[in-house]
């Protein structure tokens, strides 16, 4: 399976991924791996002691090409980045290696074995996320073990 998350800045994506984790044991029984990708630069997507802590796979995906072939790389409107910037202190570019204009939108997606995307979670409200419960279900029942 394959999350996307917009960043560890992000509150309810580290709920997210935390929530993930606690069912990792549940996902990996059914001899599936999560991936988490997000367009943080290495090793400033998470602490240390956060990725130390995560028993799958934290990657980045700085240019969003990975989140575009998902279909899920958004652009970022320039009143939002600036309001992001300003109000929240937060400067994508920087946080993301000079690309602060695409984020993805939060999504999980269960990917079978040939590579077929074949269960997906997409919502275009970033508090809204795929409970891992669901997610456990649609590998159980969608991917052919």
């Amino acid at each position: 399976m394959v999350t996307f998350y917009r960043g560890s800045w992000c509150p309810y994506c580290n709920l997210q991924l935390r929530a993930l984790q606690a069912r990792l044991s549940d996902i990996n029984a059914l001899d599936a791996q999560l991936v988490a990708i997000s367009p943080q630069i290495p090793d400033g997507t998470m602490t240390q002691d956060e990725i130390s802590n995560m028993d799958f796979e934290v990657l980045s995906d700085q240019d969003a090409k990975v989140a575009a072939l998902f279909g899920v790389a958004w652009q970022v409107p320039a009143f939002l980045s600036e309001h992001m910037r300003v109000d929240r202190k937060l400067d994508l570019d920087a946080i993301n290696n000079g690309n602060g204009t695409i984020l993805p939108i939060p999504a999980t997606f269960v990917v079978d074995r040939a590579g077929k995307v074949v269960w997906r979670f997409v919502d275009v409200d970033y508090r809204t996320r795929a409970e891992p419960n669901d997610i456990i279900d649609a590998i159980r029942t969608q991917v052919k073990i």
